[in-house]
This record gives C-alpha cells, sequence and structure tokens, in this order.
C-alpha cells in the first residue's frame, strides 16, 4: 500500500495570496519566507512588485556594490525568464546605481503588465530618463521625484506617450517641457492625481477636460503667468505654492467644487477675499500663506468654511481679521504681529492656534489685544518666539489694569526664549504671558538667536530663566509633596519633585538642558511664577 505524502499546510497557500503577504512585509522579511517551503520560495522569487531601496544606510562602498549586483542580477532573471513585473520602485542615491536604472528602466516601463513605477534619487546621479518612461498602457501611478539641487532630465522633447490609463502623476523636480506636459495631459484624461513640482522657469501651466480629477498640487519656484484650470468638475483638493514672490491672479471661478484650497504666497487684497466669498461654495478647508496685503482688514466670509490658517511671513500691520463663518471649527494664525480677531457673536470656533514670532515688545495694545480675543468661548494653543533683545519689563500697575479676569481655556502655552542678554526681560515678559492665559500646559524653550550675539554660557542662561520657576514653585508647595512632579529624562517615568532634585536640576554640570514642559495646577498665585504642578524635562 503506497503512502500518502503529506504536504505542508504553508504548501497549500495560493501563490498570489504568498505574493501579497510578502508585499506587506518588510524586503528583508519578506525574503526570509523563503524557508517556509518550496511554494513560498517560488512566490518570492517570481514576485511581481520589486522594492530597490538604496540608502544612506547602506554603510560601506563594497555593501553597496555588492547590493547593485543583487540588483542587476534579479532584474537580468526577470528579464530573461519573461516573468511579469507590476511594480517597481527604486530609491537610489548612487551613480553606479542610476547606470543600472538607466539600463534596466527601458525594458521595464515598456511592459505592458507594469502598473507602478516609482523613482526616487537621493543624492547626486546621473539618472536620465527613456523615452520609454511613458509609454506603459496599462501604467495606473508613476512617480519621479529627486531631491538633489539639480533636476532628472528627459532624454527628448518628444517622448512616446502611450500610458492612457494613467491615474496618479507625481513629477517632483523632474525636467519637463511645458509640450511634453501638455502632450502628457492631453492623452490622460483618466487621471485622478496630479503632484507637480518644477525647479525651472515654468510660464504656462493649463489643466482642462479631467473629469475624474480630484487632486491638483502644483509648486514653482516662481509665479506661473498663465494657469487656466477648466472642466475640472471633481476637484476636490488645490494647492498652488510659489517658493519666491507672490501668486499672479489667476481665475478661481473654475474651483467651484474645490473643498481644500491651500495657496502659498499670495497677496491678500479685496477682489481675493470677493473671490472667496462669491466662487467657492464647497469650500471647507482654506489654507493661506500671506506673502503680502494691500489692506489691513481682512475679511473672510464663507457659510461653508470649517477649517481656517492664516500664516504671514512678513512685519507688516494687519489691524482686524473678520470671520464670518458659522461653520468654521479651527483658526490657524501664525505671524509676526497680533491682529484683533473678530466673529459673530453666536459663530466662535471651537479651537483656536496661535503662533506669534515677535520682533519688538514695545506695542501697548498686544497684551489687550490678546486679552480680548481670550475671552471668547472657545479652546486656545498659543506659541511665542521673542526674538528681539529689548524686552519690557512689566510692572504690577500694568499687570493689573490688563489682567484683572485671567484667562482659563488656554490648553497649551508655549514660549521659545531666543538668548539675549536680557534675562530679567525674558522672565517678565513670559511671567505676563502666564497671568493672562493661565494655561493648563506650558513649555519653555531656550534657543541661539537668528541674529549674531555673544552669549557665554547658553546653558547657564537656560538654568537661570528655569531657576525662579521652579524655586517660586517649592516655595509655594503645599504640604502634598505630589503638587509638583517632574518627568526624570534618564528613565521617562513621573517622580516627586523634592528639594534635593530641585538643587541637582539646577547644576547645569549634572543635566544640559535647553527644554522644560510643566503643568500649572488649578490653584491661581498673584505672583504666577509661583505655581505649577508637573515639569518635563527634555535632554538634549
Amino acid at each position: 500500500m503506497e503512502e500518502v505524502q503529506r504536504r505542508s499546510p504553508s504548501e497549500n497557500v495560493p501563490v498570489d495570496l504568498i505574493q501579497r503577504i510578502q508585499l506587506l512585509l518588510p524586503v528583508e522579511e519578506a525574503a526570509r519566507t523563503c524557508v517556509l517551503s518550496k511554494t513560498w520560495s517560488h512566490a518570492w522569487s517570481t514576485i511581481p512588485h520589486l522594492r530597490f531601496h538604496l540608502t544612506s544606510e547602506v554603510a560601506n562602498e563594497e555593501k553597496e556594490r555588492d547590493y547593485i549586483k543583487f540588483m542587476d542580477r534579479t532584474m537580468s532573471k526577470y528579464a530573461q525568464h519573461n516573468i511579469p513585473i507590476e511594480s517597481l520602485k527604486l530609491k537610489l542615491n548612487n551613480k553606479l546605481a542610476s547606470h543600472l536604472a538607466n539600463k534596466r528602466i527601458p525594458t521595464v516601463a515598456a511592459q505592458s503588465c507594469l502598473k507602478e513605477l516609482s523613482i526616487r534619487i537621493e543624492s547626486d546621479s546621473d539618472l536620465i530618463l527613456p523615452d520609454e518612461i511613458f509609454f506603459g498602457k496599462n501604467l495606473h501611478t508613476l512617480s519621479l521625484s529627486d531631491i538633489r539641487l539639480s533636476p532628472i532630465e528627459t532624454v527628448s522633447r518628444n517622448p512616446v506617450i502611450n500610458c492612457v490609463n494613467l491615474r496618479v502623476l507625481e513629477l517632483l523636480y523632474v525636467e519637463i517641457s511645458e509640450e511634453v506636459l501638455d502632450t502628457l495631459f492631453s492623452n490622460c484624461v483618466l487621471l485622478e492625481k496630479i503632484d507637480l513640482t518644477f525647479r525651472s522657469d515654468m510660464k504656462t501651466f493649463k489643466v482642462r477636460n479631467f473629469r475624474y480629477l480630484q487632486e491638483l498640487k502644483l509648486r514653482t519656484q516662481v509665479p506661473l503667468d498663465v494657469l487656466k484650470i477648466d472642466d475640472v468638475p471633481n476637484l476636490c483638493l488645490f494647492l498652488y505654492d510659489v517658493f519666491s514672490e507672490s501668486i499672479k491672479t489667476f481665475n478661481m471661478a473654475s474651483l467651484m467644487s474645490v473643498t481644500k484650497l491651500s495657496l502659498h504666497g499670495v497677496t491678500i487684497d479685496v477682489h481675493f477675499l470677493d473671490m472667496i466669498k462669491l466662487k467657492l461654495p464647497s469650500l471647507e478647508i482654506l489654507d493661506l500663506v500671506i506673502r503680502d496685503w494691500t489692506s489691513e482688514r481682512w475679511d473672510f466670509t464663507r457659510s461653508s468654511l470649517k477649517c481656517l490658517t492664516l500664516i504671514t511671513r512678513v512685519s507688516k500691520k494687519i489691524d482686524i481679521i473678520q470671520v464670518n463663518a458659522p461653520n468654521l471649527r479651527h483658526l490657524s494664525y501664525r505671524g509676526r504681529t497680533m491682529p484683533s480677531i473678530l466673529f459673530p457673536s453666536n459663530n466662535v470656533p471651537e479651537y483656536i492656534k496661535l503662533e506669534l514670532d515677535l520682533f519688538r515688545s514695545d506695542d501697548p495694545s498686544f497684551f489687550l489685544t490678546m486679552r480680548d480675543l481670550l475671552n471668547l468661548s472657545t479652546k486656545f494653543d498659543i506659541e511665542i518666539s521673542y526674538f528681539g533683545y529689548e524686552l519690557p519689563n512689566i510692572d504690577n500697575e500694568d499687570r493689573e489694569i490688563w489682567f484683572t479676569v485671567p484667562s482659563t481655556n488656554v490648553q497649551h502655552l508655549s514660549y521659545n526664549a531666543y538668548l539675549t542678554e536680557n534675562l530679567q526681560g525674558h522672565l517678565s515678559y513670559f511671567d505676563a504671558l502666564v497671568t493672562l492665559c493661565h494655561p493648563k500646559y506650558v513649555t519653555l524653550y531656550s534657543r541661539n538667536p537668528i541674529f549674531s550675539v555673544e552669549i557665554k554660557s547658553p546653558e547657564k542662561f537656560f538654568c537661570d530663566f528655569f531657576k525662579p520657576i521652579i524655586s517660586r514653585m517649592m516655595a509655594n508647595k503645599t504640604s502634598d509633596r505630589k503638587d509638583i512632579e517632574f518627568k526624570n529624562p534618564g528613565n521617562g517615568k513621573w517622580e516627586i519633585l523634592t528639594d534635593s532634585f530641585t538643587s541637582t536640576i539646577l547644576d547645569i554640570s549634572a543635566y544640559s538642558f535647553y527644554s522644560v514642559e510643566l503643568k500649572p495646577n488649578c490653584n491661581f498665585f498673584p505672583y504666577l511664577l509661583g505655581y505649577g504642578r508637573q515639569i518635563e524635562l527634555l535632554g538634549v
């Protein structure tokens, strides 16, 4: 009687399922599955998804050469045995690897089975894209990116474009002419996502007749002379980022379906604000990096708006930001001045984040404007970085006038004390902020100045900045020792802050740190430097 040969359970798994499992694993772990059985080994040796990541993690030249030889043998085997490649992902940082890619990419790109091609250059190389790069008729995703200073170059200005089923196109710092791009767009009408970054001077950009396009991201070094977007009825996200200068005016009437709009480098004027109000009925998220403005009052009116982010990059006065958006939930403002931010009485957002990069302290309206804003019934996070050398000494009389009733809705106050010789000014300024905000959570930072100034001992500066805070906390601490805790940077655990540790932590020879975090308790002391509950030290 013949013996029945038993098969391992791993032998009964279908090959396509095995390959899906291997694809979900890191390359090294997927390769180890070959030891499970011959079926798993065969699945790995014929997997249609190839991933080669030659990064800086490869320690030396010998290992780099071995890895490049492995890449060459693998791709040669696939070509000789006609093993289909559905996905090829290359991450390169070596000229030899780029030479190999130049040799192998044309053959792979021309395969009708190829669905995804991704190439990322991370260091100097001489990769030149072949004409076949747009040839695959079933190509679904094409991603080419280069983080070097010099862009990837294409071989010719007339490549064969056959990728009519392309859905995702990502070209980051790829040298491509306007003519090739227009031809590519006219053939790939099924595109759903377009992400383009140009380092060269692109003058004209036109997108038209994309019925399925949902996301369009465009980044340029200088503003486009002509930007036209027509017949994109399903476009939901549009990002336009100009690295230098201001965005030139373009017609936003075709963006009626957009729910998220990001414009980086915009100029705020009446025309722009009217476009937001009248031409974008579906807009829910508005993200603006503002390079200039013609009026000191901004009126944002859009009933559908849920999230508004405003970032300014120049020290120019803004008096009022009026927001009329009944559905607004989140407002974020970052700038070098503190404007009055106004809302209708019954339409206050749930959350406001303020990030202020201050260079001057002589504006008497700053704390009053901040106080009026904090009177709103909403949650706040506030981050203030003070770059100036002259800080005000705020006396108790000013404190009583400005901060009669402190705010109780600030969740997190972060103060970046850029190093100056005026330590007392930083302490006074920080104390005024804490008195005004009465935050639940506080973070203190100490950073080098952006301008040249000699600080003999930055570690001592930070300890001297922190010392009066922790000393007053210990002096005002109740009999319950747990009122003050610290997070030990050594083991990451919260521990009771004792007198002995206080003296240790202020010894700069024992710790070198530039960041402190603390949580005040619910008690309110007349001198707010004298309270606190938890301190977290972040070692550097």
